[in-house]
């Protein structure tokens, strides 16, 4: 009878065990970032991948939203049975990280976070690499219709006479995403309110089709090919617990390379660099300022670019509290006596009750509605739907 109850004693343990969820410390614990990045820097070698891996199969656990204090002290049972089973090699011990009593499991940044949050990932919450591609600007795909449409494009550097006979009507779509190639980056993250730091790699594409001009077969009127790559860093603009609308929440530095991929007479192309500063004006306001700098070319399609297309943008940008309709205002000037500017505003509305598709209403007024039109105006009214912010 006594041996019964003995044997009876040691499977209730061990099935205790086994639906217990293995943590590395009873007392101290670390969320899944912190561990992952405690193995990358306990492994950094490529001939240590192995050891990395082991180290990384020891996290990996089913997805824990908060384990309590109180929790983790019943769990001292276990500690000598994990560590029987797992590699000295594979235990992460937290003296050197934060402090704190939750475990939390990898997750996509919340809904409930403002725009440039959940945009630029400013938090330290998730972790990607570069197959994670998600929207940079906006997708859509719309009709639109110009006032007074740009049929014989020239430049100083560009001599054009051919009529191109343009229809005032196009289908417009634009494809733009964007990956993280590197997160977490060493030296910057510790810098004084740096609260993330990603390299991105961005790719946008923004075609105009005269579908509706069947007298020319329909051409591709202008395609504009724009890949980038940016440092982004996430600012704490907090005093005293306070959030400032006048400290920036993220600094973007840029390096992008436009052109159309055409040949003589219709080339344009130019490359800069830009610093861009996001502010949180209100929840649901943001403001994006974004100054840039041209390099100069030997053989310059468009030398004059500067004159029409100014020095930088800035971007204002509305949202509900249900994130179901937004508004952005873009804004360009060239900031000379021979004023020449753009505006552009675009309104979208959820449809379906799908929060990724949306209505899309666009206007625009001025010089450089795509980069053969650089020193060209007109205005341009357009309707159609949009994926993405």
């Amino acid at each position: 009878m006594h041996n019964k109850q003995t044997l009876s004693i040691h499977l209730i343990l061990v099935c205790g065990l086994m639906s217990m969820p293995l943590v590395p410390e009873a007392k101290e614990m670390l969320t899944v970032e912190q561990a992952i990045y405690k193995c990358k820097i306990t492994y950094p070698s490529q001939f240590e991948s192995k050891k990395r891996l082991a180290c990384y199969d020891s996290i990996t656990t089913p997805a824990i939203e908060s384990v309590t204090q109180s929790t983790a002290e019943n769990t001292n049972v276990t500690d000598m049975a994990i560590q029987e089973e797992t590699p000295k090699e594979a235990l992460l011990a937290a003296e050197d990280l934060p402090k704190i009593d939750t475990v939390v499991a990898i997750a996509k940044p919340s809904t409930e976070l403002g725009y440039l949050e959940r945009k630029w990932r400013l938090t330290s919450q998730g972790d990607w690499d570069a197959s994670d591609f998600e929207t940079y600007r906006s997708n859509y795909l719309i009709v639109t219709k110009s006032s007074h449409p740009n049929d014989t494009p020239v430049s100083p550097s560009q001599n054009n006479t051919d009529d191109r006979n343009l229809d005032a009507k196009d289908l417009k779509f634009q494809l733009s995403l964007k990956t993280e190639m590197m997160g977490n980056i060493p030296i910057i993250r510790d810098l004084p309110y740096v609260t993330s730091s990603r390299i991105w790699a961005a790719y946008t594409q923004q075609s105009y089709w005269q579908i509706f001009n069947g007298s020319v077969s329909r051409p591709f009127r202008e395609t504009n090919y724009e890949p980038e790559v940016i440092l982004s860093l996430g600012i704490d603009n907090q005093v005293d617990g306070v959030k400032k609308s006048y400290i920036p929440r993220m600094l973007n530095l840029g390096l992008v390379h436009q052109s159309n991929g055409r040949a003589n007479p219709l080339s344009r192309s130019w490359n800069r660099l830009y610093l861009e500063g996001g502010f949180v004006l209100t929840d649901r306001i943001s403001l994006m300022v974004r100054p840039w700098w041209r390099f100069s070319e030997s053989q310059d399609d468009n030398p004059d670019i500067d004159k029409y297309l100014g020095y930088g943008d800035v971007t204002f940008r509305w949202e509900d509290y249900k994130r179901k309709h937004a508004a952005t205002i873009m804004l360009r000037n060239n900031l000379r006596s021979d004023n020449k500017g753009y505006a552009k505003i675009d309104l979208q509305r959820q449809v379906f009750n799908n929060p990724y598709l949306k209505l899309h209403i666009t206007l625009s007024s001025g010089y450089g509605e795509s980069l053969l039109d650089y020193n060209h105006s007109q205005s341009i009214f357009g309707v159609g739907i949009s994926l993405g912010e």
